[in-house]
């Protein structure tokens, strides 16, 4: 009997830390260096636009009449949690699973999902991680950058918190 036909029947089931071809950049995976394309996929990034920002944010034409979800909740960045739970609604999608839960024995939704998690929270390989997570900054968020924007020495807001700062201590002299 064909592969397919037993796992099709369920005679035979693939396990959560087996990961499917679609993870891969031109769906490519080369045994000899398996972080080359790893979550890179264009189907990947497609979906994660899709479930995270918006579906109108898949197609390069700005047609969308409200905001988005990370606009709505704040997110600039790319999180490696994001990144899992997407990747896993997207290997259910691809499926014949009838119902998504984290027991279920056609996906093996848990150990795939704590198999990337991980992977991307291993120590040992942030640097990997790291490019990872630019690349799909860059992907998703075009703005995005991790440098850190101090407040101008100046600036309003830096006023605003000096003045907070004399009248908090001024008020704790009087009151002591």
């Amino acid at each position: 009997m064909a592969i397919c036909t037993k796992l099709a029947n369920g005679e035979i089931q693939v396990a959560g830390d087996q990961w499917p071809i679609f993870l891969y950049a031109n769906y490519t995976y080369n045994p000899e260096d398996p972080w080359n394309g790893l979550l890179h996929s264009g189907l990947l990034v497609a979906a994660y636009k899709h479930i995270v920002m918006s579906p109108s944010s898949v197609d390069q034409e700005p047609k969308a009449t409200h905001s988005g979800n990370t606009h709505i909740h704040g997110m600039h960045s790319t999180t490696k949690a994001s990144l899992t739970y997407v990747t896993t609604q997207a290997h259910f999608a691809l499926t014949s699973a009838q119902v998504f839960s984290h027991t279920d024995l056609v996906t093996d939704s848990k150990c795939f999902y704590m198999s990337i998690l991980e992977l991307l929270d291993n120590l040992e390989e942030k640097g990997k991680v790291d490019q990872l997570m630019a690349w799909w900054n860059c992907q998703v968020f075009p703005l995005y950058s991790d440098v850190e924007q101090l407040p101008s020495k100046n600036s309003a807001l830096v006023r605003i918190h000096q003045k907070r700062a004399e009248y908090n201590e001024m008020n704790a002299d009087v009151t002591d």
